[in-house]
């Protein structure tokens, strides 16, 4: 799995659990500004990443993770792309 398609499945799991158009998770997307996504959410997109990639995303600190790029780079390093 290349770095494109490894983002393609992260944009279509947070997609899904925010019931959103895939377009909207870009990079640069802020999670509560631009996505909305709340608490729950953000537990509920790990699940699905962990899921979908075979990873235990580790705890964060979500006041660490602003963008959807940040937490990318979690994923990406881990699955090693």
């Amino acid at each position: 799995m290349g770095r494109e398609e490894a983002f393609t499945t992260f944009q279509g799991c947070v997609a899904e659990v925010l019931d959103i158009d895939p377009a909207q998770v870009t990079p640069e997307a802020r999670w509560a500004e631009d996505l909305d996504a709340d608490s729950l959410a953000v537990v509920e997109i790990t699940l699905a990443l962990n899921d979908a990639f075979s990873i235990r995303l580790p705890d964060v600190d979500p006041s660490k993770l602003s963008t959807v790029g940040q937490a990318f780079e979690i994923v990406a390093e881990l699955v090693g792309v």
